[in-house]
């Protein structure tokens, strides 16, 4: 059962994530400007805290491993993304997403003690 809940936390914090950072590069493609910069990165920690928050309440005890597992998922995919020049977001966004929003799922799994299953 708890495979299955860990499959369920990385595949909905995906689904979360993706969503949010399509809404997200869309607002930022439209406009130009710090404003839309300052409120691009802090959209990106909401949205890695957020993720996080989903991701570990899904999880329940395997929530360090989800939370591993679904940074390293976003890592993987925005180096994949800035190395291949794949999308049309600009690098600044992808660099946000680097050392914000994955670093922000990893402390939300990371910051509730697992629970033993030793009992």
């Amino acid at each position: 059962m708890n495979m299955f809940r860990s499959i369920a936390a990385v595949l909905l914090g995906w689904a979360l994530f993706a969503t949010a950072s399509m809404v997200i590069v869309t607002v930022v493609m439209a406009q130009e400007g710090p404003v839309i910069i300052v409120f691009a990165l802090v959209s990106l920690t909401i949205t890695g805290l957020v993720t996080g928050l989903l991701a570990a309440s899904i999880a329940g005890s395997n929530r360090r491993i989800v939370g591993y597992i679904l940074a390293g998922l976003v890592v993987l995919a925005t180096l994949t993304n800035l190395l291949l020049n794949l999308g049309a977001e600009p690098v600044w966004y992808k660099v946000g997403t680097l050392v914000l929003t994955a670093p922000s799922i990893l402390l939300m799994c990371l910051r509730a003690p697992q629970k033993s299953v030793a009992n």
